[in-house]
């Protein structure tokens, strides 16, 4: 296999090298190799453990997955123009893309993958190794689409560094080579402390949520998200790749993410879709309002209905979808949604869900439609400026990029992209996570707090058979 790859990029580097010497540009070029996976899904998660900047993303029901390390070149902003700087540095970059892509019909290849944070301006030590606006392009990137698997190198073409190129390319190839003989990871996680389980901040979120109510009663905000944060402290880590992969089986229907840097790993599993583009169209998901799933088919079906006829949860989830349609009138047309939502169903929880769809106008950047579409009122709340001032106000820690973008695009104005909640960052020997839950007229502070908790399960559950010392 890998004297065949050699051959093959030779071969893409002798044809680039002519169309090297007529350009004006900087070549980014994107070698595409096929591999044989020897009936093994998704092993390329277990590369995560040998790196420290990497991004890793699977949809299990779709059967698309990829793994990105390695960074080639980084673009981020800070403040109330990262979006703008970060677009500002992808264009100066004035760099044009080649790939050998159509050799092997495959569309919706990744090339910037990264994420942007809930707010910006707020610079904390916990999320101090992300940036507001943060995303790299990988040098390797390890695909699987369809139970079909590619090697992809991506790298800049210098005619006097093309030994280089060659070996670079290579251990690239070979890392992904030596992983698919990978034992069983240590799996081992030693827990010395955790609040996962303790109602220790109970009387602290009913304070949050009764002060949200009086606002709410005096017109100043018609909703409010609310957050809370619980920590874990291990005496003992064990590999990423253990939890993502647990996190894969449990949750088929969710995003599952990781994005890993130095001492910093951001993870979850989101089943909320903040936007897929692609052929011309974009989709998205109301995703709000929650109920749990019943102990029998009979309990779970009335909790659904009861979820369904729910006034409450009927008002929140339309304002999410009128938010979302709104934005969208500013850069595309056709929106096309049902007005009756559906139910959807997770594991361990049930939500209001109505998928969105339009077509996109010409001349939007990727990055400028997240900025008009993000944050939605199912993580921020209504009317935006004051929901988000009065977030600031009440939690005292800080979001980072939980509730805020995580995903990828490229080139060919393709991209997909969650919402990063039920999440957590583990940073060192800690692990925080977050969870969430709306705050309208006639919620009941207690039974806001219990939803936290059903939101917390996808991380909690990771850790329930592990020793605490």
């Amino acid at each position: 296999m890998i004297l065949m790859f050699k051959i093959k990029l030779s071969n893409y580097l002798s044809n680039i090298k002519k169309i090297n010497e007529i350009s004006t540009n900087e070549i980014l070029n994107s070698f595409c190799f096929p591999v044989d996976s020897n009936g093994q899904k998704n092993f390329s998660e277990l590369l995560l453990n040998n790196f420290s900047h990497y991004f890793y993303w699977n949809q299990p029901e779709n059967n698309y997955s990829f793994c990105a390390i390695d960074k080639l070149k980084s673009f981020s902003g800070n403040g109330k123009d990262r979006v703008f700087e970060t677009q500002n540095i992808i264009n100066n970059s004035n760099f044009v893309n080649k790939n050998n892509f159509n050799e092997y019909n495959i569309g919706s290849v990744p090339m910037f993958v990264g994420g942007m944070k809930f707010s910006s301006g707020i610079k904390t030590n916990l999320w101090n190794r992300y940036e507001d606006s943060d995303w790299f392009i990988p040098k390797y990137l390890f695909l699987s689409i369809d139970g079909k698997q590619y090697f992809i190198y991506n790298f800049f073409f210098d005619e006097n560094k093309i030994e280089n190129i060659l070996e670079q390319g290579e251990t690239g190839l070979n890392y992904l080579l030596k992983e698919k003989t990978f034992t069983n990871p240590d799996t081992n996680y030693i827990i010395k402390t955790s609040n996962f389980n303790q109602d220790y901040d109970k009387s602290d979120w009913m304070k949050k949520v009764e002060t949200a109510l009086d606002k709410i009663d005096k017109g100043e905000i018609k909703k409010v998200v609310l957050s809370r944060k619980v920590k874990m402290e291990f005496e003992k880590t064990s590999n990423i790749s253990v939890l993502l992969s647990k996190l894969s089986k449990s949750y088929p229907r969710c995003y599952v993410f990781a994005y890993g840097k130095e001492d910093s790993i951001f993870f979850g599993a989101s089943p909320e879709k903040l936007a897929k583009l692609s052929d011309g169209f974009i989709e998205a998901d109301a995703l709000a309002g929650s109920f749990p799933r019943g102990r029998t088919e009979l309990e779970d079906k009335i909790l659904a209905n009861e979820l369904m006829i729910s006034k409450k949860n009927r008002a929140e989830q339309q304002a999410v979808v009128d938010s979302i349609t709104k934005s969208f009138e500013s850069f595309s047309s056709q929106i096309i949604y049902d007005n009756k939502p559906q139910i959807r169903k997770l594991p361990n929880i049930q939500h209001l869900w109505t998928p969105i769809k339009a077509k996109l106008n010409n001349g939007k950047s990727i990055l400028s439609i997240l900025k008009e579409i993000h944050p939605t009122p199912a993580i921020c709340g209504t009317p935006y400026n004051a929901a988000l001032l009065s977030i600031k106000k009440s939690e005292e820690h800080d979001r980072g990029l939980y509730a805020g973008i995580i995903g990828w695009f490229n080139f060919e104005n393709q991209g997909e992209f969650a919402v990063a909640i039920r999440s957590a960052l583990i940073k060192g020997n800690e692990l925080h996570a977050f969870a969430g839950c709306g705050i309208v007229q006639g919620s009941d502070p207690e039974a806001e707090y219990a939803e936290t908790k059903l939101k917390l399960r996808p991380i909690s559950s990771l850790f329930e058979y592990e020793s605490v010392n």
